[in-house]
């Protein structure tokens, strides 16, 4: 069996690609053969990042998914080889016609009838995008009946909110998870993951240019190990592993 993550939200510019950059460098540190695509139509963030070789795909025309494109796809997910795993990056404009595509011709289906695991991710954060992005988990926990995993973005303002929220709640009730990413100073830590991602930088290529300072680099290392150890918590490879039993 193969794993397929597939990240959706409906708002953009929450982070979305970077926790797909994110999963993709654990998968990759954690010796599982990855498939990276990327099918945002407007900013494809994902696929920038060249060490993780990540396909662009475009799935959109005319504001509706292109079903010979989308197709074309899922066929390569379903003969992805056992024991490996595939991020796939989507974009915000596409969210809506690709949650109801997905939906209509139960998709999710035909890929645990095939043998493979369908994980869905998305993002929530703090601040202003803080509204959109539960409306964008409500649709996927009214949609979909896969797995979900809720990434909690703190990076916009405080996500504190969710702690006892009705939707986390529901998340946990429906066997999902929730990965809380760290907060940091911006001026320090922060600073340092925005260069690194302005650059399109995976961590191991950030603590190993010399374009960056000494420390920081060793603030990213310190980042990195924390967020590993939080997808170690989460079991993300122990889910990939069971795809394979």
């Amino acid at each position: 069996m193969a794993t397929i993550h597939l990240i959706l939200q409906g708002k953009g510019g929450v982070g979305k690609s970077f926790v797909s950059s994110l999963l993709a460098q654990y998968l990759i540190d954690r010796d599982v053969k990855v498939a990276c695509f990327d099918t945002d139509p407007v900013n494809a963030t994902f696929s920038a990042f060249k060490s993780l070789k990540v396909h662009k795909v475009d799935i959109l025309e005319d504001d509706s998914i292109n079903s010979r494109l989308f197709d074309s796809l899922i066929e390569k997910l379903l003969q992805l080889p056992d024991g490996s795993s595939a991020v796939i990056d989507n974009g915000a404009a596409s969210f809506i016609p690709l949650a109801s595509y997905i939906s209509e011709n139960m998709v999710p289906d035909l890929i645990r009838e095939s043998g493979h695991d369908l994980i869905i991710h998305t993002v929530i954060t703090g601040g202003q995008s803080a509204g959109d992005t539960l409306k964008g988990l409500q649709s996927l926990l009214g949609g979909f009946d896969s797995p979900l995993i809720v990434w909690v973005n703190p990076f916009f303002g405080s996500t504190d909110y969710f702690t006892d929220h009705d939707l986390r709640q529901k998340v946990i009730q429906g066997d999902g998870k929730c990965i809380v990413l760290p907060s940091y100073k911006k001026d320090t830590f922060g600073y340092d993951i925005e260069t690194m991602l302005s650059r399109k930088l995976t961590f191991d290529e950030a603590v190993q240019t010399s374009e960056i300072n000494l420390m920081a680099r060793q603030r990213l290392k310190i980042v990195q190990r924390k967020i590993y150890q939080l997808l170690d918590e989460a079991q993300i490879v122990k889910e990939t592993d069971d795809a394979t039993e």
